[in-house]
């Protein structure tokens, strides 16, 4: 185990820009160092580098992190070996914490697990050059060995116990162990006349496909079946290797060909993919029998400016569409380009592009539906746009999806198209959704023009009017005033300080925080859950003594270790956009300090005036107690010396 405290340490040793630097070509652009990003096709520089923040970030395909992340997702090296070697670069010794029991056990359990899947996919590979049923499947679907050898692609023998040949008896436990972790094997049930488990391998009688992460490291696999019956296809369980929210098939396999095609076809199935890449596409890649996530979405924008889901058109396509679409939503930008391709309800891409040929299966990509097509289609579906209540309908189905995007000119736009489509205005469709707050409404008598002027109170009451012979009449109660909601920008201000000095956060009191919410509640419900999250992320910060202010670490290092534990939160998306916002932000230690402290009295004198004001109206209405009468006293005099 390496200390977290040399992990800060070697970040703040180390200089991002020269590690960036060798292998990407930088230059100056104001606070940062600005670039081509090398993980994405791009032709004009989106990528970011902050020498004071020692971190890095892609507004193009939202790539980001510290010199660690940078390496490990660069060269492919793992978490360990990048530290090493950015240690032996800073002339530094990585010292090694003993680990515990549990430790070592999750180390090995991986580092068998990786093994196991390895030989696996080697025996099946073997098992397909003696199988002539499975090689003659292989050929009637067009494939050469050419991209069956691209692809690893195997046969599981129809038998029980195949992988016995590999592994030894599974009668071993410790044999047996790996293989059920790593979801290769069975074990049944036992019963009360049969007392001992039964294990058997879970594929059998299949082709296999290997699915690897972005090491090319085998971590699962899907297996087709040969003749008729069900499954059709059979995935690995979810193991401490695999997680199908977090893999895409084919992904390692065609990420040179993504890039150099500039955009990535996502299909539905394994064979979808391999086939494709024998007829001329092999960008494609496939989820493994689950909906897209955003974690598949996001690592697709890392490749690509542009996606194309392809989908059968029946309603189980529109289904898996709808859920990309959902995903998509939180990561879209105003220079992404994402589609969404319906087949006709005989035809997955495979036969669709034998049926028609490959320049048909381009032409119908470039005709795909657009994204915001594909939204207007959802919101409306089944409701009557020359009715009130299906245009109400309609607004009530697209105010979640609007929710969830970020406020970027493609929201405005097709908000603004929704708003046209339901005979509304952008403005109330935006005031419904609660992206904006709905102007307050004038009062008649300013309608008409009559004065207020402001009382010793503070509070504005309208002005006596004079009417010939009777002089001035008498003067109208004083009307009940909201009080006056948070400056909009204190919320915004303060996130930005947390998120570059989580310290601060960790070291804000509870009336502080209470502040803090309030006026994060005041802007929005995305900004309270925002900063309730926030605060929550900068208190399981561990914050590592410094020597030189007998205080925390401030330093870049944990700027760049906190957007990574930010990076594992719920909200990771906001997050995004919002560490977007302070990436040219020079701001210092101090200099943070002092807004922070600037934004809580702003805070704090404006609830004190809102007390003020809430205790006015009841003197004016006659409601007002003694205790009442002295806290405007006490208040007065506060916000006199304020």
């Amino acid at each position: 185990m390496i200390p977290q405290s040399f992990i800060a340490d070697l970040l703040n040793r180390v200089d991002i820009v020269d590690v960036v630097g060798q292998h990407v070509k930088l230059k100056k652009a104001g606070a940062n160092y600005q670039g081509l990003c090398p993980f994405h096709q791009e032709k004009s520089p989106s990528f970011s580098v902050s020498a004071t923040k020692q971190f890095y970030h892609c507004f193009g395909c939202g790539a980001h992190g510290s010199a660690i992340g940078f390496l490990m997702e660069y060269s492919g090296l793992g978490y360990v070996e990048t530290i090493e070697e950015l240690a032996r670069s800073a002339g530094l010794t990585v010292p090694r914490e003993e680990r515990t029991a549990n430790d070592v056990a999750r180390q090995q359990q991986a580092l068998a697990l990786s093994e196991v899947m390895g030989l696996a996919a080697d025996w099946y590979k073997t098992q397909l050059k003696a199988a002539p049923r499975a090689i003659e499947y292989l050929k009637s679907r067009g494939l050469t060995g050419e991209v069956a050898k691209r692809y690893s692609l195997g046969y599981a023998p129809d038998g029980w116990q195949g992988l016995e040949a590999v592994f030894g008896s599974y009668t071993d436990d410790a044999t047996a162990k790996p293989l059920l972790e790593g979801g290769l094997l069975i074990q049944s049930e036992t019963s009360e006349s049969n007392q001992t488990a039964r294990r058997y391998d879970r594929f059998r009688d299949r082709v296999m496909f290997p699915i690897r992460n972005h090491k090319g490291q085998v971590i699962g696999f899907g297996g087709r079946i040969l003749d008729q019956g069900e499954p059709k296809y059979l995935n690995s369980p979810e193991t401490p290797l695999f997680s199908k929210g977090n893999t895409l098939y084919g992904l390692f396999e065609g990420r040179q060909a993504i890039r150099a095609q500039e955009y990535v076809l996502v299909c539905e199935g394994y064979m979808d993919v391999v086939a494709l890449a024998q007829l001329g596409f092999p960008n494609a890649v496939a989820t493994l029998g689950t909906a897209c996530t955003a974690n598949h979405v996001r690592m697709l924008l890392r490749q690509t400016d542009r996606i194309v889901f392809a989908f059968d058109g029946d309603a189980a396509g529109q289904r898996a569409a709808q859920r990309a679409l959902e995903a998509c939503l939180p990561l879209m930008s105003d220079d992404k380009e994402i589609r969404f391709l319906f087949l006709p309800t005989e035809h997955d891409p495979d036969s669709y592009v034998r049926a028609y040929g490959a320049p048909a299966f381009e032409k119908a990509i470039k005709e795909a539906t657009s994204f915001s097509g594909f939204f207007f289609k959802i919101v409306s579906e089944g409701h009557d746009l020359t009715t009130p209540e299906g245009r109400a309908q309609t607004h009530h189905a697209a105010k979640p999806l609007f929710l969830s995007m970020a406020p970027i000119a493609l929201r405005s736009q097709m908000l603004r198209e929704v708003a046209i489509r339901t005979s509304s205005t952008a403005a109330e469709l935006e005031a419904f959704c609660g992206l904006t707050v709905a102007p307050a409404v004038r009062s008649s008598n300013a309608a008409q023009g009559a004065s207020a002027a402001p009382t010793a109170t503070g509070v504005r009451a309208q002005s006596s009017t004079w009417q010939p012979g009777k002089g001035y009449s008498k003067k109208p109660a004083a009307p009940v005033i909201p009080p006056p909601n948070a400056p909009m920008d204190l919320a915004e201000q303060i996130l930005r300080v947390l998120i570059q000095f989580p310290h601060l956060g960790k070291g804000l009191n509870s009336d502080q925080r209470q502040l803090v919410l309030a006026a994060a509640e005041q802007r929005s419900p995305n900004a309270l859950m925002l900063m309730t999250d926030l605060i929550k992320q900068c208190d399981q910060l561990d914050l590592l003594p410094n020597a030189s202010t007998a205080g925390p670490t401030i330093g870049a290092g944990a700027f760049a270790l906190f957007q990574e534990q930010l990076s594992r939160s719920e909200l990771a998306s906001m997050y995004e956009v919002l560490r977007k916002r302070v990436m040219e932000s020079d701001l210092d230690a101090a200099g943070a300090a002092a807004d922070l402290d600037g934004a809580l009295k702003k805070l704090n004198l404006l609830q004190l005036k809102n007390e003020m004001t809430a205790i006015t109206q009841r003197i004016s209405s006659g409601e007002a107690s003694d205790a009442d009468r002295a806290r405007y006293r006490e208040l007065g005099e506060r916000l006199k010396f304020s």
